[in-house]
């Protein structure tokens, strides 16, 4: 008997083995998740086992070159990746092994090499989906039938034909996905969006679209051809402002004005394509959107929707959610509205809907997403399919999920529909349906000093961090790797580095113990909201610094070792839409675990304690006011009012050191304690400068000289060419 062939495209290795058509890793049998680059990397690897595969031809599959990326890195990432998912050792590795600035190799044994065709197994932006093939009627011999069996033998073969037909109608051919991409605008600057706010999506009138962006250090409304082309700024007489809506017919947009990090509180009609701006009802409001017949506005506050008249008359609540809503979107006929919301407990975000009339609120994709990182979403003009931003392995994709279902394909799964290597954020659909307008990103910082004499130089080697802490005696630095938020430590010159988290939780603002053995900062994972951690500086003993605490920002060292000051709510957090009122500063005895709050803190966040110990500075809500307080007398007092960003005491404690942003006018001060004299030490204006989690981060070298990290990150708005069976 002849033996049944094998199949060819389904590779074994070890435990392991890949199956190119499922596109999954199994080991034993029981699926192992691994990301699209790491797959591609791996089919590769076993097209030609024992075979040096180059990083060019790793390229030319992967990033063909019309992609912009960060070779190097990206590719560096997809193989550790790859080598975490196969249990490998890049030291001692049993399947992959590197050759340094050649390629990588197989080395582990294979049944076969895989039968590949590049054009299957080449960088896709969906999921692979096989076309359902056509009804095929086979002719098979049979006995002759007595009439009433042929009969029900015709009968049954017919309603088969007709069952065949009605599903391969109600099923997609293939599902949604993007077929290539433009770049639209090219001006390398800073766009608000996704995750960062509701107000920061990207708005269209069917001819420009409309976006937040970061000019010098203030956030403008800029504007651009949906063909591509260059950027401009629409005038406002406003500082800092967010988009809100645009009216149905777009006329106008709806802008949000703010200063420093406090919520607006009032909303402004800006005609387009010029015209003064109009204060319009609705104050306070975090999202808005109009019906399709423009007969009625529906917006949010907080956690709380409304619906009223067009003009914003006869408010009534329409529904609560469980928590702040953002992004609200009509369905194109107008039965019902979708939006995300913010668990403040741990920023996670969810997709929910409701009806127009207020009844059926639930969330849209329960349970498809363990740790819910998805927002920003909108439906095609055809109402056929809902296009949102989720957020999955440190990446952000945007995903299409289709309106209806059949009993024959069962209930609709969200499909992605971008697969890196830019971040993709605050999809929009054209007005034809066409084509997906998105935020495409990639970050990335350069660590920089500012020198007097030369003005900005590389620092560090200017590698990609932030967030830098000194020990005392200025032999280690702690930092926070950039994009990834990973805490490190080194010595100066580089030497000895050692991560101290695992890749679970994202860091902030790391600083050291006066004797060196300890390092508190700022951590959070998918799970909580920032919190207060300590860690030994050997990257053991990682531990919550007081349990129990639903949030804790800012932590830093008394002069003595023994305390931390700390916030313990979320004041000042510009990624928040609201301030909780909460406990505000407070200081922590690290012996009798007692938790002390300052007198008059409620309403200030950022503390940072004194060399000497006798005064901690802190930030007012809104960033607009550097305050101190003074340990003897325990009275607060004002040393400055502008925006302020990132205070540092100097190291001999006479002063502190802070920049200014959401201005027009950025700079570098510092000011004395003993008399208050201000002083403007250089302008911010011709850095551009990289806004991370809280803002552009500054801070001091050993020698009080400022560092800054320079933004080198590619930000842009491209179009992607959407094809919608």
């Amino acid at each position: 008997m002849a033996q049944p062939a094998t199949n060819p495209r389904i590779v074994q290795f070890g435990l392991f083995e890949l199956d190119l058509d499922a596109r999954e890793l199994r080991k034993s049998g029981v699926r192992i998740k691994l990301q699209e680059q790491p797959f591609q990397i791996l089919a590769m690897l076993l097209e030609r086992p024992g075979e040096i595969v180059t990083r060019e031809e790793l390229q030319k599959r992967l990033w063909p070159q019309d992609t912009f990326v960060d070779f190097d890195l990206s590719l560096n990432s997809a193989v550790k990746k790859l080598r975490q998912a196969l249990g490998d050792d890049s030291e001692n590795p049993r399947f992959v092994e590197t050759l340094y600035r050649r390629g990588y190799r197989f080395i582990g044994p294979v049944n076969a090499a895989a039968n590949t065709d590049p054009e299957q197994v080449g960088l896709v932006q969906t999921q692979a989906s096989a076309t359902p093939p056509e009804p095929v009627l086979v002719q098979t011999v049979l006995p002759r039938p007595i009439p009433k069996r042929r009969s029900l033998v015709y009968g049954a073969v017919a309603l088969l034909l007709i069952v065949a037909a009605v599903g391969y109608r109600l099923i997609p051919s293939q599902p949604p996905r993007v077929l290539g991409f433009t770049q639209i605008t090219h001006d390398g600057l800073y766009k608000l969006g996704g995750f960062s706010d509701g107000e920061g999506l990207i708005f269209s009138d069917g001819e420009r679209l409309y976006f937040p962006e970061l000019q010098g250090d203030r956030f403008v409304v800029s504007q651009v051809s949906v063909a591509g082309g260059e950027t401009s700024t629409l005038p406002t007489p406003f500082s800092n402002v967010m988009i809100g809506g645009i009216t149905p017919n777009g006329s106008a947009l709806v802008v949000v004005p703010y200063q420093g990090t406090s919520k607006g509180v009032e909303t402004w009609s800006l005609p387009l394509p010029s015209g003064p701006p109009r204060r319009m009802a609705g104050h306070g409001a975090d999202s808005m959107v109009w019906s399709p017949d423009g007969t009625q506005v529906v917006f949010s506050k907080d956690s709380e929707i409304y619906v009223a008249k067009s003009d914003f008359s006869d408010p009534r609540k329409l529904v609560t959610a469980e928590n702040p809503v953002y992004a609200l979107r009509f369905s194109p006929d107008g039965s019902r509205l979708r939006f995300f919301v913010v668990d403040p407990r741990n920023s996670s975000s969810s997709i929910w809907e409701v009806a127009r009339n207020g009844n059926g609120l639930r969330p849209l994709l329960p349970d498809w997403n363990s740790d819910p990182r998805e927002c920003c979403g909108t439906w095609t003009p055809d109402g056929r399919y809902f296009l949102f931003e989720s957020s999955r392995d440190g990446r952000n994709s945007v995903w299409a999920l289709a309106e209806k279902s059949s009993w024959l394909a069962g209930t609709a799964k969200p499909v992605p529909l971008t697969n890196g290597p830019l971040n993709f954020a605050s999809p929009l659909v054209s007005k034809d349906g066409k084509r997906i307008f998105a935020i495409g990103s990639q970050p990335r910082c350069e660590l920089v000093r500012y020198d007097g004499r030369s003005g900005f130089a590389p620092y560090l080697d200017g590698g990609s961090v932030s967030d830098l802490a000194f020990s005392a005696d200025g032999k280690w630095v702690a930092y926070v790797s950039v994009p990834e938020g990973q805490l490190w430590r080194s010595r100066v010159d580089g030497s000895e580095r050692l991560q101290l988290i695992s890749e679970g939780m994202s860091a902030a603002l790391p600083r050291w113990s006066p004797d060196g053995k300890e390092i508190t900062f700022m951590g959070r994972n998918l799970k909580t909201d920032w919190l207060a951690y300590l860690i030994s500086s050997d990257g053991t003993g990682l531990r919550q610094l007081i349990p129990g605490t639903d949030a804790g920002y800012d932590p830093g060292w008394s002069p003595d070792g023994k305390s931390i000051v700390l916030t313990l709510n979320r004041a000042g957090d510009p990624g928040i839409g609201t301030h909780d009122e909460g406990s505000g500063i407070a200081i922590y005895d690290l012996e009798t675990r007692r938790v002390s709050p300052l007198p008059g803190a409620q309403q200030l966040f950022a503390p940072r304690w004194s060399p000497d110990g006798r005064y901690i500075s802190a930030l007012t809500n809104d960033s607009l006011k550097l305050m101190v307080l003074d340990r003897v007398n325990q009275q607060w007092q004002e040393l400055v009012s502008l925006p302020i960003g990132y205070p540092s005491w100097s190291h001999d404690g006479q002063y502190l050191y802070f920049d200014t942003t959401w201005t027009d006018d950025a700079a570098f001060y510092r000011v004395r304690i003993s008399d208050r004299k201000l002083e403007r030490l250089f302008s911010l204006k011709e850095l551009r400068r990289y806004w991370g989690e809280f803002g552009p981060w500054t801070g001091l070298a050993p020698d009080d000289s400022p560092l800054l990290a320079r933004d080198t990150s590619s930000q842009e708005i491209y179009a992607l060419d959407l094809q919608a069976p």
